[in-house]
């Protein structure tokens, strides 16, 4: 968590070693000169669990999981559930029909999930998280869900966005809960910002419908710009994220306490002189904000309408793949007892319990040490909380039964919408 306290500033690396492209550094609790104490992640007795898990029957660099039908069998326990954003619960049956047979080795031999930055959660022992970037180059039919996609010419390499992982195991070893497929950064990779299987296809020039994988908002848009009821597209350079090389690589103790400073100026709002002239702001709805659209759109007093708020920032680490880059999720808890200003509208108290579901954020600084970009609101399990799958202001609207800046319909898919239409 991101606490305050006193005390002067501290800096301890641990370094244990990882499955990125160097050794994960992990950080003793940092007290910055402000006064902010941001807490490491923390290693899981479950971590050697999920590695036996994701090996069975592996034939690539690192595979999604098992997927043949005896492994599943075994590993799976009787109460297994499978929850995707777009897709679950699943049962242990339905995993199996829906997994079994998918030949990676054959499809795409040099096929690698890249798990890394295992940690425990810190409310139960038997679940641990995880990140994944998965990469591969299709030479080979590829068959998931009775379809077959044949391989371009030339072979097309897929990249996904980063996307939150975690497994939940019982006392005897079985697992009994798998959540993956949360992309934590839209902007990564070459799939669309899509996570999972779906991504894959997607990445590989295969989508699967639009009406099951985009939001309706997301499908709507282009049209509505043609009658200029939207804004026009953000730049194709605002929509990737920032890329820096080797040589502007800062210490990871020094990234630390850039983060500290970055949050506790409230991400650059009292103090833009953190804020690099080409710094965005991004999400997983909506267009990336530039500087000046992120300073002028302003800091929300959270605080002032939820007196109890209680943000906890922890599994702050930095990130073995972008240069520069660090990672952590935040879990946000507050009473709406006071006025709430979001906006030009300010909403009297409603007495409402927020209760945010885990988010992914990033920052990321250049080599003097500016922040060029920051990520935000990413769910990483639509179930917890209390948002209904919901991520940063919209979650927080929901919660507090506020007007939400889009109608929250736009913000499912339509088989979503369908679905609930039908009760579903």
């Amino acid at each position: 968590n991101f606490q305050r306290g006193a005390g002067a500033k501290r800096i301890c690396p641990l370094r244990r070693a990882g499955c990125g492209r160097r050794s994960e550094t992990m950080f003793c609790p940092l007290i910055a000169t402000t006064g902010l104490v941001m807490h490491p992640p923390v290693p899981s007795p479950m971590e050697a669990n999920a590695r036996a898990y994701f090996a069975l029957g592996n034939q690539v660099k690192q595979q999604l999981g098992p997927t043949d039908a005896h492994d599943l069998e075994t590993a799976l326990d009787p109460a297994f559930e499978f929850v995707a954003p777009l897709v679950g619960p699943l049962d242990k049956k339905a995993i199996i029909a829906a997994t079994a047979g998918l030949d990676l080795a054959t499809a795409l031999p040099d096929f690698d999930a890249r798990y890394h930055d295992f940690r425990a959660d810190p409310d139960d022992p038997n679940r641990i998280w995880m990140t994944m970037r998965v990469c591969g180059t299709q030479t080979g039919p590829l068959t998931f869900a009775g379809t077959t996609a044949e391989p371009s010419v030339p072979p097309i390499r897929v990249e996904s966005p980063p996307e939150a992982v975690s497994l939940r195991f019982t006392n005897s070893g079985s697992l009994v809960e798998l959540t993956t497929g949360y992309p934590i950064d839209k902007g990564c990779g070459t799939t669309g910002g899509l996570g999972g299987i779906f991504g894959i296809l997607e990445g590989l020039g295969k989508p699967l419908p639009a009406a099951l994988t985009r939001s309706t908002a997301e499908i709507l848009t282009p049209l509505l710009r043609v009658v200029g009821s939207v804004p026009p597209a953000a730049s194709a350079s605002m929509l990737r994220p920032p890329k820096l090389d080797a040589s502007s690589r800062l210490p990871d103790d020094r990234l630390i306490e850039l983060t500290a400073a970055l949050i506790d100026s409230k991400f650059g709002t009292e103090a833009p002189a953190l804020l690099a002239p080409s710094f965005t702001f991004s999400g997983p709805v909506g267009e990336p904000l530039d500087r000046s659209s992120f300073l002028a759109a302003g800091w929300i007093d959270l605080q002032a309408g939820m007196p109890d708020l209680q943000q906890h920032y922890l599994d702050v680490r930095v990130c073995p793949y972008d240069v520069n880059r660090v990672w952590y999720t935040t879990s946000s808890r507050g009473t709406h007892t006071a006025p709430l200003t979001l906006g030009t509208v300010t909403h009297a108290p409603t007495g409402r319990r927020w209760e945010s579901p885990p988010e992914c954020g990033s920052a990321t600084f250049d080599a003097e040490g500016r922040c060029v970009g920051v990520t935000s609101g990413y769910v990483m399990d639509r179930r917890m909380g209390n948002t209904d799958g919901l991520g940063g202001i919209y979650g927080l609207c929901n919660a507090l039964e506020l007007p939400m800046p889009i109608p929250k319909w736009q913000l499912r898919t339509p088989v979503q919408n369908l679905a609930r239409v039908r009760g579903e």
